[in-house]
């Protein structure tokens, strides 16, 4: 039986040891990065009952859960963990290697954001989305083109979504927002000056915040109403590319995009169908 399997059973967990049990499998991809005292403070528990439920799931201790657990996580996205996101390419590489980099970059990112986004956050995103008077996006550097990509879709249904392209737009969007609005903050690091500065208004004014982020503890996820969780791949310095965590980012906001389509089905797939006749005519049959 697994790690995870054994924790959501919970056989013989006394009321602490459930807690914490949630805890991991909520943060199951974080578990790795975690110290037994980091886990301890965030839990609010101590060492001795983390190795305790260590011990009454069948192994030695903390160390020996942490490297179970990378291993049963491995087996479960059945995808290669050797690809560098911060610097996949190298000069020696042949476009066909590139090509499967590229493939499995992408496939890890997306794997490992579906393991970490349970569907009741995806179902409290909707609900604050749907009972919001006014719903704004913003992403700001790598972070830009998804909040667009999500706003372009939402319109093809009739969902207005505020999203500025003037620089400096984006306060006085954020300063005109109230406690009636939702919205829809996007940061990998979670630790963007110009992006915090932003959710800073947001918050100061009541606005209802979703972030999407890497970084659960980061200043702009503390800052948060609900936070997104997306894959922990690249580091937040340098790098050389963000595909990892530009498609974690496309993923969250399609999942929620689809799930506000199908909330109200049937007006959405006509309002979708009557714009495609619209377009029809701009095409060239074949």
């Amino acid at each position: 039986m697994s790690i995870l399997t054994d924790l959501k059973e919970k056989k013989r967990f006394n009321e602490s040891e459930k807690q914490l049990a949630d805890f991991v499998i909520q943060n199951k991809n974080d578990m790795i990065y975690f110290s037994i005292q980091e886990l301890a403070q965030k839990n609010y528990t101590s060492t001795s009952t983390i190795v305790r439920l260590c011990r009454k799931i069948g192994l030695k201790g903390y160390k020996d859960f942490k490297i179970k657990l990378a291993v049963e996580l491995q087996k479960e996205y059945n995808i290669p963990a050797t690809v560098d996101p911060d610097f996949p390419f190298n000069e020696d590489l042949t476009y066909q290697e590139i090509q499967k980099i590229i493939l499995d970059l992408t496939t890890r990112s997306l794997h490992e954001t579906y393991a970490s986004l349970s569907a009741e956050l995806v179902e409290e995103a909707v609900n604050m989305i749907s009972g919001a008077h006014q719903l704004a996006i913003f992403g700001y550097g790598d972070a830009f083109l998804p909040a667009l990509n999500f706003q372009n879709k939402m319109m093809k249904i009739g969902e207005y979504v505020q999203h500025t392209l003037l620089p400096g737009e984006n306060r006085h969007l954020a300063n005109n927002l109230t406690k009636e609005d939702c919205a829809i903050v996007l940061s990998y690091s979670g630790e963007s000056k110009d992006t915090y500065f932003l959710t800073k208004i947001l918050h100061q004014r009541g606005v209802k915040i979703i972030v999407v982020s890497a970084h659960r503890t980061s200043h702009i996820a503390q800052l948060s109403s609900l936070l997104l969780p997306i894959t922990k791949s690249e580091s937040s310095s340098v790098k050389l590319t963000t595909f990892s965590s530009q498609a974690a980012i496309d993923y969250v906001l399609n999942t929620v995009y689809g799930c506000i389509f199908v909330s109200n089905y049937d007006k959405n797939q006509m309002k979708r169908i009557d714009a495609e006749k619209l377009l029809l005519d701009t095409r060239f049959q074949k």
